[in-house]
């Protein structure tokens, strides 16, 4: 009638969603309250919270400026 909704999982919870024939298949591994349908690899039908963002950029960013002062520092002073 529905599909079962967070059954525990070797990973964690399973999250499943009826298809167009009325079975129920699997919500991608990384929907962690479910789901609407399947998409594929971009997760646009995961339900809840959206996926963090990654802070290797802003990271990167940083430490770019920063070495970038420091050098120009060191040739001033040379």
């Amino acid at each position: 009638e529905r599909c079962p909704d967070g059954v525990l999982g070797e990973r964690g919870p399973i999250y499943k969603f009826p298809d167009g024939s009325r079975e129920c298949r699997p919500c991608h591994e990384n929907c962690t309250r479910g789901c609407v349908g399947c998409l594929g690899p971009l997760l646009q039908d995961c339900l809840g919270d959206a996926l963090p963002v990654s802070r290797k950029t802003p990271t990167l960013i940083a430490v770019m400026v920063v070495g970038g002062l420091f050098l120009s520092c060191s040739l001033v002073l040379l």
